[in-house]
């Protein structure tokens, strides 16, 4: 049986999601900047992200701060 998603520490998403606003704006596409963008307000109003949502923000950090 597959193991149930849980939610990342908010903390550790939103720190994500700084790093990648404070990066040089030509490394993010522009769907990639609304996206962490969407994520950074979602997260500052206590909301919590979708597994797709945090997949995408995960794969985003990865590529981009590599």
């Amino acid at each position: 049986m597959a193991e149930m998603w849980k939610p990342k520490n908010a903390e550790i998403l939103k720190s994500w999601v700084k790093a990648l606003m404070e990066s040089p704006s030509e490394e993010l596409t522009d769907w990639e900047k609304k996206f962490v963008s969407d994520m950074h307000i979602r997260l500052s109003l206590g909301s919590i992200l979708t597994e797709f949502q945090e997949n995408k923000l995960e794969e985003i950090y990865a590529e981009k701060t590599s």
